[in-house]
């Protein structure tokens, strides 16, 4: 069962606070990664969004579209790199892209340029060069879960 992280729902009085009707609805992140460290750290920076996330994990791209299927993720933070995968990070990115309810966002430290351009053609949201800074990740993801 994925864990519910982030910031709670803001109350009513901090909604009045904040300038009107805060966002209480949960995030759908589907987060697929090879390396379980990389997954255990992006769902610790979930932890300080503003707004609370319901996290889902995949180690393969099998994995991800099984998950993409059942729950339409909001947002999914896809590695291009998937080598226990019939399923490579660019093949997902096309196939998640096409559901214009999902925003891709790829993370790799070993994608080329025509990857990149491939994934962003497709339709995915950016790109974040692995290593990535936690601040960077944190606050790209609450841009991407904004809008």
């Amino acid at each position: 069962m994925p864990a519910v992280v982030g910031r709670p729902a803001a109350t009513e009085e901090e909604a009045e606070v904040m300038g009107g009707e805060a966002d209480r609805r949960e995030r759908m992140v589907l987060i697929v990664d090879d390396e379980a460290a990389t997954r255990a750290l992006l769902r610790q920076i979930m932890q300080g969004l503003p707004f609370p996330c319901r996290i889902y994990e995949a180690a393969t791209g099998d994995e991800a579209l099984t998950v993409t299927h059942e729950i339409r993720p909001d947002l999914a933070l896809v590695d291009i790199m998937l080598p226990a995968s019939s399923v490579s990070g660019v093949m997902l990115c096309q196939q998640m892209c096409k559901d214009s309810r999902t925003k891709v966002a790829i993370i790799s430290g070993h994608a080329t340029e025509t990857i990149v351009e491939a994934c962003l053609t497709a339709g995915a949201v950016g790109y974040v060069r692995k290593p990535f800074s936690v601040e960077e990740m944190r606050d790209r993801v609450t841009g991407w879960l904004s809008g």
